[in-house]
């Protein structure tokens, strides 16, 4: 009977012979009315077959979204439940199509992914800017703290500085706090600040006393010796 009604359902349904291309996929369309259902599709470039539920189609991205995770082992189990394994596909890949069982859908529901189950919510492109946004901030706010033509030096001197005060570049000059300048060879004698900045500049000249002792610890520190496992066989 389950085969019978299988079936049918797939006579229903002609398989496009060239596929279908973006512009007749839309709302008329049958894969568009086949959202939330059974489908196995053929796709360039390889011939490859999938067999899932058509999770969505759409015509802003001109793409389909299948999931070829087994369906639940029971029939009556909502397909909320069922696990993802979710394939983008471009429709300009679809070669061809067949329904194979059908879909559950909201009650009274069109077709289309309105009506499919589980629901799909829409997208909120403000949170999806104001995201973009905060990004592409903090992607310029990292390219500032990067010297530009300094050596590894200089940029260990003013990410050292830059975890306690706040600093930034100007070309070669590493200004902290908006008043202390650190000139090239970035030392406590290369040190200016206007008058009344003294504070400033005994702040910046510990932090860099500091920097270039642990330099300096680090490298007479002896080297560690790695043991060496006796050979086999003496």
């Amino acid at each position: 009977m389950a085969e019978s009604k299988r079936q049918s359902i797939a006579g229903k349904i002609a398989t496009p012979k060239g596929g279908p291309n973006k512009d007749a996929i839309d709302g008329d369309s049958m894969l568009y009315k086949a959202v939330g259902a059974r489908i196995k599709i053929t796709c360039a470039p390889h011939n490859n077959v999938l067999e899932g539920t058509l999770f969505t189609t759409c015509s802003v991205t001109n793409a389909i979204a299948i999931n070829t995770a087994p369906a639940p082992p029971n029939p009556s189990a909502p397909l909320s439940s069922q696990p993802g394994d979710y394939h983008i596909i471009p429709f300009a890949h679809i070669l061809s199509f067949e329904l194979i069982g059908a879909g559950e859908r909201a009650t009274a529901s069109g077709p289309g992914f309105d009506g499919a189950l589980p629901p799909i919510q829409k997208v909120d492109l403000a949170a999806i800017r104001a995201r973009e946004e905060h990004t592409i901030r903090e992607m310029k706010k990292k390219d500032a703290q990067k010297g530009k033509g300094v050596s590894k030096e200089a940029q260990d001197i003013f990410d050292a500085v830059s975890r306690l005060l706040p600093t930034r570049w100007a070309d070669a000059q590493i200004v902290v706090n908006d008043a202390v300048l650190i000139n090239p060879p970035y030392t406590v004698d290369n040190l200016a600040a206007p008058a009344g900045k003294e504070q400033s500049v005994a702040q910046v000249r510990k932090i860099l006393e500091n920097h270039y002792q642990r330099k300096k610890n680090a490298g007479s520190r002896a080297p560690v010796a790695t043991p060496i496992a006796p050979r086999k066989g003496g």
